[in-house]
């Protein structure tokens, strides 16, 4: 097959899917905007309120997302000693975790705790922490795996390997903090379903109020371009210092853990994986009551359990495989991936309304299944984007050039050298997706299709009608679906570091061979 030929059995289709789940939504809610304009009568900006709820979600997601990465610390160094997760499945798995939980069940387990801290502006800020900590976790530790090892090590010589990660270490790797930091801003400026349960107002919350009692998709639009713009400028930072030097991973395996390591760093990192992630379900558990309203639970809402997982599983398979085909986009891959970052993080209610005007019109789509995965792809699209480009990412340079060096095109260099061997990786995209968006609530509650109940409004309704036993006993059972996907998790895993393993061996044998022959 030649190349150019290979790129366009790629390119195309991942272009269609993109158009399907992203182009067509954006200019149908701008269309729809301008032809209908505003209902409202009075101020055409947006009200005294609206600009309080948008600096206190402002303060808010900033607050969290430092505090993430604070938490992440410890973690983050565990994964720079191991250099790859692959190599130690465990840790991945378990920093996988988090993240495959929905938020809402940390809410509901700390909010048993009684304290007067766990409530409000305090209890939100901790939950969005306690569940995204290992996004930068992971970013500022495989920043390591590539970076600071010689200064770690010389570091280690005239002071304690704790000192010397933070003296050494995070300077050098401020950039990557950043990134962990603006992405989870992002993120956590358009939640809705944690403050929600917090008890908060934020401007999420005045935007899906909107989005449900008016008929006017400007009524939405317009108070939500603020959000848009400190969107854009953060999503703008993020892609510049993307660039801003080489993410590409090098063939070598010298790792910073041949330097001496710090047991307090380690148990740091295990003591905050307890208190973020194993305390709240010990809460839940403690609450549950008896097996027997579990058993009632799954009697009652099996059916919408099990249609929520396998919508939720079909947008994360939408999202990396979009992510897959424009892989080969090459100079345009970065602003597909900020457009789409865009369009995911603009708040909630707005992507549904978006997605509810696009499609109304057809049949085939509108009241049915299909809706509720393009509109939860759309949301999170850009994660299983990201996915891809980490996964192309992970090539080593030196067998990038030799591969091109042998003609081969850049659809066969992505698919044989990055997606295959990176599958695990991109299995772990479509389970962090397909969480998110076990856990969304503003666009489920707009995109009524009535043969599916989500799950997410289920466990608000409970929450609201203070059924506390079927709630928790729900939310366990989300903890028990999330089971098998940190078990696939590190199975993957495994699965990729003896892959990595057999090709530096056979790397090892070439170059034996080589020297034999000079």
């Amino acid at each position: 097959m030649k190349p150019s030929l290979g790129r366009a059995s790629l390119l195309g289709p991942g272009l269609a899917l993109y158009a399907l789940v992203i182009v067509v939504p954006s200019f149908a809610l701008v269309a729809r905007s301008v032809r209908l304009g505003r209902s409202e009568t009075g101020s055409p900006w947006l009200t005294s309120n609206q600009w309080s709820l948008l600096g206190e979600s402002v303060q808010l997601a900033a607050s969290s997302a430092g505090l993430a990465v604070l938490l992440s610390l410890p973690a983050a160094y565990v994964v720079g000693r191991i250099g790859r997760v692959s190599r130690t499945p465990v840790v991945g798995a378990l920093l996988l975790a988090p993240l495959l939980l929905p938020p809402m069940i940390y809410a509901f387990g700390w909010q048993w705790v009684g304290l007067p801290v766990f409530a409000g502006g305090s209890l939100c800020r901790w939950i969005w922490a306690s569940w995204c900590w290992s996004v930068p976790a992971l970013l500022i530790g495989s920043g390591w795996a590539r970076a600071g090892r010689d200064a770690y090590a010389a570091a280690v010589l005239d002071a304690g390997p704790a000192v010397a990660f933070f003296r050494a270490v995070l300077p050098m790797l401020a950039r990557h903090a950043l990134i962990a930091a603006l992405i989870l801003f992002v993120l956590f400026l358009n939640e809705y379903s944690v403050p929600h349960a917090c008890m908060l107002t934020v401007l999420a919350t005045e935007l899906l109020a909107l989005a449900a009692n008016s008929t006017r998709s400007a009524d939405v639009l317009v108070p939500s371009m603020p959000v848009l713009a400190v969107t854009a400028v953060a999503s703008g930072l993020v892609y510049w210092l993307w660039r801003g030097r080489g993410w590409a991973q090098t063939d070598s395996d010298d790792l910073s853990g041949r330097a001496s390591g710090s047991v307090t760093l380690v148990v740091l990192a295990i003591a905050v994986g307890l208190a973020t992630t194993i305390t709240p379900l010990v809460l839940l558990v403690r609450e549950a009551g008896s097996w027997a309203a579990m058993a009632e639970a799954w009697r009652t809402y099996h059916t919408e359990l099990g249609q929520s997982i396998g919508v939720a599983l079909g947008a994360g398979l939408v999202a990396v495989v979009m992510g897959v085909m424009l892989g080969v986009a090459g100079r345009w891959r970065g602003a597909i991936l900020v457009l789409t970052l865009l369009f995911g993080a603009l708040p909630a209610a707005l992507v549904g309304e978006a997605v509810l005007v696009a499609y109304q019109p057809v049949g085939l789509i509108y009241n049915h299944w299909p809706l509720l995965v393009i509109g939860y792809a759309a949301r999170f699209g850009w994660i299983g984007l990201l996915t891809a480009w980490l996964a192309g990412a992970t090539v080593g340079t030196d067998t990038v050039a030799q591969a091109r060096t042998d003609g081969a095109g850049e659809s066969s260099i992505l698919l044989r050298l990055a997606y295959v061997p990176n599958l695990p990786l991109l299995l772990c995209g479509v389970a962090v997706v397909a969480a998110f968006s076990l856990a969304d609530v503003a666009v489920s509650s707009l995109l009524q299709v009535p043969s599916i109940a989500p799950i997410s409004l289920k466990l608000i309704e409970k929450f609201h009608r203070f059924e506390d036993g079927m709630l928790v006993a729900l939310s366990l059972w989300l903890v028990a679906g999330a089971i098998p996907a940190v078990v696939l998790s590190w199975a993957a895993l495994r699965v990729r570091g003896r892959m990595s393993e057999a090709v530096a061996a056979g790397r090892r044998q070439v170059y034996i061979a080589s020297d034999e022959t000079s």
